[in-house]
């Protein structure tokens, strides 16, 4: 039975509070999850560290709530939004009588003091429907869309000659970003030192990367594969970035199919906006749109210069955007 929980503090994580939060995570979740990974997730992210905790005087920790901050192009310029994730508390501790409880009090400490324009102007999700019910309570989560993934099958065959696996960004990764996320009004800002910690140090995961290059030399696409993704036969594309003027960018589908075949994958599945361009392109070439158990939410803190109508359009997403991939 939950104790009452007593001679409890409220405030950002501070150095040491790691190894609490990883035995508390590992308590409410059912898993194994390593410091290092934690350490790589939170310490190492580019963006910074955006963390509340409620502690007692020990150092213990009864309950989280954080998120994983991304730098976003927006607007014309650049902004912090952040993917709310790994929320919890204690399931031993309660608050007795006292309302609002652990779980929310920390929740609104975080957003006292991240809910704003120069620190995290977007809060966002993909809540399963207990999760959203709470956090469109207290957090004034708004619903933009039901997540569908653009899904083709998996097939066998030689690699187009424009493809080639790589170990490392491009050098001229740089030129190529700048010019497709001009193409969006809202989306990550994916430069070198983002996608290096998000796929190549991660300390658990190991991602397919696949650059495409013209006859020129030229760099025309790039994706990033989850193969073996949640357990099943299925390839994730958790970033695909394609000049979709391109002579060749067909050969883009090609590899993904070949790449997914090579891995033991039958499917091969993206997230792109419903109705963009992206979804037309993949819906004309015989992907299809398969409905999944996510909900996009979001919650803006500058509804002038970033309502959510014109991220509901505007932005971009990507698997990649998630902690689910």
């Amino acid at each position: 039975m939950p104790v009452e929980a007593t001679d409890v503090s409220y405030g950002p994580f501070e150095p040491g509070d790691e190894h609490e939060i990883v035995r508390v995570f590992n308590k409410v979740f059912g898993q194994q999850r390593k410091l290092a990974t934690w350490e790589w997730e939170y310490n190492r992210n580019p963006a910074g560290r955006h963390i509340f905790l409620a502690k007692q005087p020990s150092g213990r920790v009864l309950s989280q709530f954080c998120g994983i901050p991304r730098v976003m192009r927006a607007g014309g310029g650049t902004a912090c939004f952040g993917e709310i994730v790994d929320s919890m508390t204690d399931p031993e501790f309660r608050m007795g009588l006292k309302r609002p409880g652990l779980f929310a009090t920390t929740c609104y400490e975080f957003v006292e003091f991240f809910g704003r324009p120069e620190r995290e102007v977007i809060m966002y999700g993909l809540p399963n429907p207990q999760a959203f019910r709470l956090g469109g309570k207290l957090l004034g989560y708004s619903h933009l869309y039901d997540v569908q993934f653009m899904t083709t099958t998996a097939l066998s065959g030689p690699m187009p000659a424009s493809a080639t696996r790589a170990q490392a960004l491009p050098d001229d990764w740089d030129a190529f970003e700048l010019r497709h996320s001009a193409r969006h009004p809202v989306t990550t800002l994916r430069d070198r030192r983002y996608l290096n910690w998000r796929y190549l140090e991660h300390p658990d995961v190991r991602y397919e990367l696949l650059t495409f290059r013209d006859d020129s030399g030229s760099l025309f696409a790039l994706a990033v594969l989850r193969h073996d993704w949640l357990g099943e036969k299925v390839t994730a594309c958790a970033e695909l970035l394609v000049e979709h003027e391109h002579p060749r960018a067909l050969e883009v589908n090609d590899a993904l199919r070949a790449a997914a075949a090579a891995a033991g994958s039958e499917r091969v599945q993206v997230f792109v906006r419903p109705d963009s361009l992206e979804w037309v392109g993949l819906g004309s070439i015989g992907w299809h749109p398969e409905p999944t158990q996510f909900r996009f939410v979001a919650r803006t803190y500058d509804a002038v210069n970033l309502p959510l109508e014109g991220l509901k359009y505007g932005w971009s997403v990507s698997l990649g955007d998630f902690d689910i991939v």
